[in-house]
């Protein structure tokens, strides 16, 4: 997911992944540098050390995973609702999200008995 998200952002920073003159209006200032940093602080950072934990075998990747989870799916709500415009990827990256949280909550609960 953090790969794909840094993916997006630099197509969409680059104009390679073209929203559309409506849906970029839209955006924070009208600016998809702006749209693409903002996917990679709030998705690809945290998803990237999500990964990480988890394979480090870190005890804190039951909570990194959670929050990563919470943040793709609220990436997911909020940016459908600023553009304007739903996908069935946006659905499925927010089912997803839920799911990547819902696990995260798990292994911190597993961790914690």
């Amino acid at each position: 997911m953090s790969i794909n998200a840094f993916g997006a952002a630099i197509g969409v920073a680059s104009g390679a992944i073209d929203l559309g003159a409506d849906a970029q209006a839209r955006l924070p200032m009208s600016s998809p540098a702006l749209a693409g940093l903002a996917l990679v602080l709030v998705v690809g950072v945290p998803m990237g050390l999500a990964a990480a934990s988890a394979l480090a075998g870190g005890g804190k990747s039951g909570p990194i995973a959670h929050m990563a989870g919470v943040l793709l799916a609220a990436w997911v709500v909020i940016s459908a609702a600023v553009l304007g415009e739903t996908s069935w990827i946006q659905a499925l990256f927010g089912v997803i999200g839920v799911l990547i949280a819902l696990q995260g909550w798990r292994m911190t609960v597993r961790a914690n008995r």
